[in-house]
């Protein structure tokens, strides 16, 4: 009955064995997109709270929100920091290949503590 050896069906699988990792996700990722939407309504929200009247409490409302705005600004350079060490770890886990994923992650680092230095200056000078 012709020859003893069994064609594979062609719904089978040709892989090796290999897995495909999932892509990847984090947390932080979420959290940064939020923290700069929050800072963008944070600083536009204080500025036209501010036109609304006069005299010193304008100024206070637009300080807070500079405040407010360089510390959200500042969690979201941590959290892109975060993202990208995680993504770097998450590549070296799986064998995957990244793209400037350690320059961006020098340049988060650096946007955060340039950023902490700027609201602390501001915080201990008076502003």
């Amino acid at each position: 009955m012709g020859s003893g050896k069994e064609h594979p069906s062609s719904n089978a699988s040709n892989t090796t064995g290999a897995e495909i990792p999932l892509a990847f996700y984090h947390p932080s990722g979420r959290y940064r997109k939020v923290a700069v939407a929050a800072a963008i309504v944070v600083s536009v929200g204080s500025f036209f709270g501010s036109m609304v009247g006069e005299g010193e409490p304008n100024y206070d409302l637009l300080g807070y929100g500079a405040f407010g705005c360089c510390s959200l600004l500042n969690v979201a350079f941590v959290m892109q920091a975060v993202y990208h060490y995680k993504w770097i770890q998450y590549n070296e886990l799986h064998g995957l290949e990244g793209k400037n994923l350690k320059p961006n992650l020098v340049v988060a680092v650096f946007l955060a503590i340039f950023g902490l230095a700027i609201l602390f200056g501001n915080l201990f000078s008076g502003y």
